[in-house]
């Protein structure tokens, strides 16, 4: 019985072989399908219609400054109904 690593390593040669070999005409065919899925995917009638996406948006960049808030002048004495 052989190790698992040695079974792998034939399927990685194999793969390496099979990609020197003919990887054009796989890359073009990975393409060709693709393609032929992004036109399905955009021509396919759907079955239920496409409800509304509510979308927020977030500003990059730096928040805008913001003036600080006048600070309240203190209260030296106090009447004693406030107490």
């Amino acid at each position: 019985m052989e190790h698992p690593v040695l079974y792998l390593a034939r399927v990685t040669k194999f793969l390496d072989g099979l990609i020197a070999e003919h990887g054009h005409y796989l890359f073009m065919g990975f393409v060709f399908l693709c393609i032929a899925f992004l036109i399905w995917m955009l021509t396919r009638h759907r079955t239920r219609p496409v409800h509304d996406i509510s979308v927020v948006i977030l500003p990059l960049g730096h928040a805008p400054r913001r003036e600080p808030e006048p600070e309240p002048e203190p209260v030296l004495f106090r009447e004693s109904s406030d107490f």
